[in-house]
């Protein structure tokens, strides 16, 4: 086991990224300020997903038998290594810890 590691999102950073990722301009930057953390993360956004796994290291650090191209693999490989979360309307803070090895899923899902 490896030493526990945070990453802190701003609700600023995340709209940054969105403003660039999705290419937003005037009325539309506007309406993606208003929507939240807490939204975002039970309603399973993609996006969030994505900017998380961009902003990690965790993705570098997986041994490359479980370098996948699917997302959601790598995705339910993060999920097992996350020992805390703090969702709030402007912040995000996530505890992890990178492990050696992880769990598999069903092969039927992703292999």
């Amino acid at each position: 086991m490896s030493e526990l590691k945070e990453l802190v999102i701003t609700k600023e950073d995340y709209l940054d990224f969105l403003a660039i990722r999705l290419r937003l301009q005037g009325s539309c930057q506007q309406e993606i300020e208003n929507v939240s953390f807490p939204f975002l993360f039970a309603s399973g956004s993609e996006l969030l997903r994505t900017y998380i796994l961009g902003a990690c290291e965790f993705t570098s650090t997986l041994p490359d038998r479980y370098r996948l191209p699917d997302r959601g693999f790598i995705w339910f490989l993060f999920a097992q290594s996350v020992k805390e979360i703090q969702i709030m309307p402007n912040e995000m803070r996530i505890k992890y810890e990178l492990q050696e090895d992880y769990r598999k899923p069903f092969k039927q899902f992703y292999l």
